[in-house]
């Protein structure tokens, strides 16, 4: 496995990963070139500060999505055994 390191351990790396995460990158062939092509870009790096209330939202935010998907999974299978018992 080949991982990604910060160039400064300063930098927050929630906030680091998300911003990996959506950099659009379409690879024009079948080789493995990723690691390569991803430690040549270069992205915005705010302050420490900044990348730390951004890494912390978006922290909040998956927190909150993930409450949310496991409220909606519970409703899924209460819905789901309502139309069992309808259909005795």
């Amino acid at each position: 496995m080949k991982l990604l390191s910060l160039n400064d351990n300063s930098d927050n790396s929630y906030f680091m990963f998300n911003t990996l995460k959506n950099i659009k990158y379409v690879p024009q062939s079948h080789e493995r070139h990723w690691i390569s092509k991803f430690s040549s870009f270069e992205i915005y790096r705010p302050s420490q500060e900044e990348q730390q209330k951004i890494g912390s939202f978006f922290k909040q935010l998956d927190a909150s999505i993930a409450l949310h998907q496991h409220k909606l999974d519970l409703l899924k299978e209460q819905k789901k055994g309502f139309l069992q018992k309808m259909f005795l």
